[in-house]
Order: C-alpha cells, then sequence, then structure tokens
C-alpha cells in the first residue's frame, strides 16, 4: 500500500501525459499480485513495478497507443514454461498476467480515493474490465456485491498509524523503518526536552503531552497500533488507561512481562476479553532480537502480522496461496 500512496504523491507532482498500469488479474504464479502499479510518463517508467522487470518496458511499448488515443487497454501476458519463450522474459513466474493501461487525464476517482486515504476511510472500488467498459469505476458501499462478472474490485486501507509513547533515542530505529513501510508515525513524550521535532525529522507529528491530557490530540482509530517505550511505569500506565478501551487496533507494552501484567491488574475498570486479544507485552515477534534495531523490526514485523491478519510463521511452511485473505 505504502508503493501506490507514493504513486499518488507522484502523480501530484508530475505535469504531462501520464499512463497507470495496473496488474488486474493473475492465474498461477506471479512475482506481483492484482493490485500492483506502475505510474509511466512519456520518457518511460516513473514509480511501482508489475513483475520482477520483466513485464515492464513491453508494457510502456505498448501503452504508447493508449497515451495517443486515450483508450484503455487490457494486455495479457501468459508467462507459463512454454510460451513464456515467445516473449523471451525468462521470468519463471509460470502464470497469466493481465494488465489494465489507463491515460490518466483528469481522474476524478483518483482524487476521491486520494482524499478518503487522506480522511482514513477505506474504500471499495470496482473496475470493468469489459472491452465496452473497460475502466470504468464504481465505488462500492462495505457489504455490497458487485452485479457484473468482469470485474477488478479492489479495497485500500488508510496507512497504519503507529502512535509511539517515549519518545527516547530507543525510539529512532522505530520511527525511520515505520517510515520506511508506509506507517503514519507519532511521536508522544511527556518531556518536553525529547517530544522535539527536530529529534525525530522522520516523524509526522511530535507531541509533547501527558496522560492528564486524554486522547484528544491524538486520534487513534482500528488502523492504529499505539506502543509504550517511556520505561517510566506512571506514563505507560496512565496511556494504558487510556488506550486499553480505545479503538486501537493494537496496544503493545515494552518490557518485562510482569510489569504488562501489573499494569493491567491496576486499571481502573477489568479489561475485556477483546481488549486483552488486542494487548502485547512484552512486544514484538520472537526473533532474537537484542539491539534497539533489531528489537525495532520484531515489533514491527508483530504489528504488520496483526493488521495484515495474519500468523507469523515462515512462508516456507505455509501450505496453499501465501496472499490468501490479504487486502491493500
Amino acid at each position: 500500500m505504502s508503493e501506490f500512496r507514493s504513486i499518488l504523491e507522484a502523480i501530484r507532482s508530475l505535469s504531462g501525459p501520464l499512463l497507470l498500469a495496473t496488474l488486474v488479474r493473475v492465474e498461477g504464479s506471479s512475482y506481483r499480485q492484482p493490485g500492483a502499479r506502475l505510474l509511466m510518463d512519456a520518457e518511460g517508467p516513473v514509480h511501482g513495478s508489475l513483475s520482477g522487470g520483466c513485464l515492464e518496458a513491453d508494457v510502456f511499448a505498448r501503452g504508447q497507443e493508449c497515451l495517443k488515443t486515450g483508450k484503455p487497454l487490457l494486455l495479457r501476458y501468459d508467462l507459463r514454461a512454454d510460451l513464456d519463450l515467445i516473449w523471451g522474459t525468462g521470468s519463471g513466474c509460470e502464470g497469466v498476467a493481465e494488465i489494465l493501461v489507463e491515460r490518466l487525464e483528469d481522474a476524478a476517482w483518483i482524487r476521491t480515493l486520494d482524499d478518503a486515504l487522506r480522511e482514513r476511510h477505506a474504500i471499495r472500488i470496482a473496475v470493468r474490465l469489459d472491452e465496452a467498459h473497460l475502466g470504468e469505476r464504481t465505488f462500492l458501499a462495505y457489504g455490497k456485491q458487485p452485479e457484473e462478472a468482469d470485474l477488478f474490485v479492489e479495497e485500500f486501507k488508510p496507512p497504519i498509524a503507529l502512535w509511539i509513547f517515549g519518545a527516547g533515542d530507543d525510539a529512532r530505529p522505530l520511527v525511520g523503518m515505520a517510515k520506511s513501510l508506509g506507517f503514519f508515525v507519532g511521536l508522544v513524550d511527556h518531556r518536553p526536552a525529547f517530544a522535539r521535532p527536530e529529534r525525530f525529522p522522520e516523524a509526522d507529528v511530535v507531541k509533547c503531552l501527558r496522560p492528564s491530557k486524554g486522547l484528544s490530540e491524538i486520534p487513534v482509530d482500528a488502523r492504529s497500533a499505539a506502543i509504550m517505550i517511556t520505561h517510566h511505569f506512571e506514563m505507560d500506565s496512565g496511556w494504558m488507561k487510556l488506550l486499553m478501551p480505545s479503538t486501537a487496533g493494537y496496544v503493545g507494552l515494552m518490557g518485562h512481562r510482569r510489569r504488562g501484567q501489573r499494569i493491567l491488574s491496576e486499571l481502573e475498570t477489568a479489561p475485556t476479553t477483546a481488549q486483552v486479544a488486542r494487548f502485547y507485552s512484552p512486544v514484538g515477534l520472537d526473533l532474537g532480537s537484542e539491539s534497539p534495531e533489531t528489537i525495532a523490526l520484531a515489533v514491527l514485523s508483530e504489528i504488520q502480522a496483526v493488521f495484515g491478519g495474519k500468523p507469523a510463521v515462515h512462508l516456507r511452511d505455509v501450505k496453499g496461496s501465501i496472499h490468501a485473505g490479504s487486502s491493500r
């Protein structure tokens, strides 16, 4: 999803004719999954990818027709072992890929989608793939199933918002790695000397707050993760009292397991089963982490697994498709 937000930013900043290629259907094995995109201008690819590098040049070449006429194209690539010799890509994907190529003019759907993500609203879009209505889009209400069969339906979710409570040096790798993943990152600390934007230039927001101020300045939602690394029992406990009943999808506490259990036991209102289920203490996956950087990797991996709805297991041991149930 961070790739698509980067494409949205590029669209806002570029002038001149643009082409957007979207992988809309896959049969068999594929390096990228439906929803992968490539933004191109008149000179060539600008941002994104559709494959491991084997299709982009041909998509750009064939997309020149779309650039001239303004009419969308649906390209089909059969990369199965025998037929792949025709393309000479050597991709080894052994699958079939269909790619929608469109010229971006005054694309109202792009603006609507951009606004929805900025306001942290999820949105579903159906794209028609039949020849008569190729590229036409409809915004779908949740729970509504489209009537047409020849569609590519995609769900877009706002970026994960990571709120880090504690602005010590151990927060630095968390901020940097989270931003590289496309997260929104907010940093909160009760110490003015620590809660300074210049200490964390990559963070989207840096606030100097105490739990007594409440969450009015910290807009958490179901796509938000909150992690407490203040290493100050009173502060951690105060933030926990506010975050446990909130809608945050992930609440984590760094430190010893007993510390987390003690804070839970001292909450004024006993947490519900659902609230305990989204509380992680100690935080992070068991990756053998010791340094701040590897601890940040373990924490962010756990957060990604939670919001991706996936168990943290080796892909080698997964039976069936590793992309089943994923959404953008």
